[in-house]
């Protein structure tokens, strides 16, 4: 088991990508403490991933101070320290940029970036008094090219890609590891009204080189990497897992296909 012993925070981790996330740990050896803004999907993701392993929840909003230094003393009072974080925690308010709100650009930041910062800074104290740790952030390639009608969405996940840069700067001197994953196209609970039309499936599948919608398990896989001894020597990366999705840009442009040796 890769984490065995090891105790990590995943926060959105209530449904989705950051349920797949814990269960994937749990699986690992780590004791997981599952949080959620929603109590309720606290405590049911909380139970569902203590059928793996070790697991307790605690609800937390991580827009606010004070929830997010409650959860980390949660993990320490419960495991006695923190060696893993997971950024998560994401809330995407879509719309038009000329005609966003600001409580719809603000909703989005301070979820996305703000609680990014409000939860590592927490927990960053901790792993520099213990001189090791290992920060996971979950970004976007939309934070590597613009989401169209996504509102502060794009913004934010390039936000978290240069965070995790400049942590992994920054702290790399107490021994504590900072990377990002930049997932793609991900079939989640979330999206599954998206993929159950047939013809945004099939276009999206067409549009990604590897040819197949990404999963939960496939990020979780990447997770599980980053956090473990296999990336010791990793930090400040961003893995692209995306079936090849930001590499297959001109996939989708007119004239670049070929026919009878022929580039049309």
């Amino acid at each position: 088991m890769r984490l065995q012993g090891q105790t990590a925070i995943i926060t959105g981790s209530g449904r989705g990508i950051g349920q797949d996330i814990a269960l994937a740990f749990a699986k690992e050896g780590a004791n997981v403490v599952v949080s959620d803004i929603d109590p309720v999907t606290t405590l049911q993701s909380a139970e569902l991933v203590a059928r793996s392993g070790h697991a307790t929840g605690c609800q937390a909003d991580v827009t606010q101070r004070k929830d997010v230094e409650h959860l980390v003393q949660h993990a320490i009072d419960t495991y006695g320290r923190v060696d893993i974080l997971v950024n998560n925690a994401m809330r995407i308010v879509p719309g038009r940029l000329e005609e966003l709100s600001d409580e719809a650009w603000d909703a989005t930041i301070n979820i996305g970036l703000k609680g990014s910062f409000l939860m590592s800074q927490t927990v960053g104290k901790h792993m520099i008094a213990q001189k090791a740790g290992c920060i996971v952030n979950i970004a976007s390639i939309a934070g590597l090219a613009p989401y169209n009608f996504a509102g502060s969405y794009s913004s934010v996940k390039a936000g978290i890609i240069m965070f995790t840069k400049q942590m992994a700067l920054e702290w790399g001197r107490y021994g504590i590891r900072c990377n990002a994953i930049a997932p793609g196209f991900i079939h989640t609970p979330g999206t599954d009204g998206m993929y159950s039309n047939a013809e945004i499936k099939k276009g999206r599948e067409a549009f990604t080189p590897l040819g197949r919608i990404g999963t939960g398990d496939d990020v979780a896989r990447i997770a599980v990497f980053l956090a473990s001894e296999d990336a010791n020597y990793t930090t400040g990366s961003v893995i692209e897992t995306d079936g090849g999705q930001n590499v297959g840009l001109y996939m989708a442009v007119p004239g670049r296909s070929f026919s009878g040796g022929a580039l049309k």
